[in-house]
């Protein structure tokens, strides 16, 4: 049975998201601080981590830094900020969605919904070894694993879903809301900048020069697309 780990502080907010998933009935653990967090997912991985910026000892984002060397698994934030350069550190730190408060507890499940749906896609996947080599990289989507001229490169759940989708269609045109509910399956409760903030932050990773990528190119007002060449 899945099991989501809340870190909030707030009671109110404690009592709602209780009361979200107790109806839908998935089971679920809250803890008020960052500290108890990472402790929680040291003792077990929960399946989905519903998290809070605003934390009585550490910010969430350094929770979230440090939860990630211990799971991969998705992380949502809840967060009262709306700036944009919040949602670009919470996705760079491995975060794979961000909710702003206040929120509609419809969104909230739709979105947890999205989120293990789309994790037991992954777990199935692990059981079948395959690997896509382009040039210079190699994905393995048994390990889950990107290596760059032999190099692994470290990539965020999202980040790898993403990649691997491209080099799974290679030079096939994506809009940014066929890549929402392809990889995030939330369509319209998520945002495009989600999708422009997780292709600039692989570009970074995966090209030798991201200003001009040689793999994830732009299709101008259309989207993107793979280029790579395969290797056979």
């Amino acid at each position: 049975m899945e099991e989501i780990l809340i870190v909030e502080d707030d009671r109110d907010i404690q009592r709602l998201f209780s009361i979200c998933l107790e109806q839908e009935g998935i089971p679920f653990s809250i803890v008020s601080t960052g500290q108890d967090a990472i402790d929680s997912v040291k003792k077990k991985v929960p399946d989905l981590i519903l998290l809070d910026i605003m934390l009585p000892d550490m910010n969430g984002m350094q929770v979230c830094e440090q939860i990630r060397f211990l799971t991969s698994s998705p992380i949502i934030f809840i967060s009262c900020n709306n700036k944009d350069s919040d949602k670009v550190l919470a996705f760079s730190l491995g975060g794979d969605d961000y909710i702003e408060k206040p929120f509609s507890t419809s969104v909230l499940l739709a979105r947890i919904r999205a989120h293990l749906r789309r994790n037991r896609i992954i777990q199935k996947q692990k059981t079948s070894s395959r690997q896509l080599a382009f040039d210079n990289i190699v994905i393995d989507t048994s390990s889950r694993e990107l290596y760059r001229n032999g190099e692994i490169i470290d990539l965020t759940t999202k980040e790898f879903d993403l990649i691997t989708f491209f080099a799974q269609h290679p030079n096939q045109v994506f809009s940014p809301e066929q890549l929402l509910d392809k990889i995030w399956s939330i369509d319209s409760f998520s945002e495009k900048r989600t999708v422009i903030v997780h292709i600039s932050n692989l570009r970074k990773k995966i090209e030798e020069d991201p200003l001009n990528p040689k793999y994830i190119v732009t299709v101008r007002g259309v989207g993107y697309k793979f280029a790579g060449n395969q290797n056979h």
